[in-house]
């Protein structure tokens, strides 16, 4: 009888574990003084990888404030990985459609997340530098109160 509960524990503890889900394995935000993010200045996420097996999604996340006046945020991101590749992505972070924020709800701060990338692969352990920067064709956006990066391991 012990042999057969300690055979159902074991195997409802690898089926609870394999089932759970991991958490991001970076997640870092930079607020932004009076919620106005400046064109030059260029945010960097020093984001450590310590696992090379499988692959990493990269996510912008910007918190826009009722002040933010466009339908898209265009920012520029480059990503220098720690073997030394560079890559580089131009995205429209969608924000407003029809004037309207997506998916706000009423009494809640807004959180957009957008890919950046979805299967990375990055063959050395390290330090990935990540940086973003603003290309709204003006010298201040306003409303925009953090932008942050999450990174989390791609299950396969």
């Amino acid at each position: 009888m012990k042999i057969r509960l300690s055979f159902l524990l074991l195997i409802s503890t690898i089926f609870l574990s394999s089932c759970s889900k991991q958490g991001p394995v970076f997640e870092n935000y930079q607020k932004f003084s009076q919620n106005s993010w400046d064109r030059f200045n260029q945010i960097i996420f020093n984001v450590p990888i310590d696992d090379t097996e499988g692959a990493y999604e990269f996510s912008l996340i910007i918190k826009p404030t009722n002040d933010f006046p466009y339908e898209t945020m265009p920012v520029y991101v480059i990503l220098k990985t720690p073997s030394g590749e560079e890559r580089t992505n131009e995205v429209k972070v969608r924000i407003k459609e029809g004037g309207k924020f997506i998916g706000q709800k009423e009494g809640e701060p807004l959180v957009i997340k957008a890919s950046l990338w979805k299967e990375l692969k990055i063959s050395d352990k390290g330090k990935c530098r990540l940086s973003v920067e603003n290309m709204v064709p003006k010298i201040q956006t306003p409303g925009i109160s953090e932008i942050g990066l999450i990174v989390e391991k791609v299950k396969n």
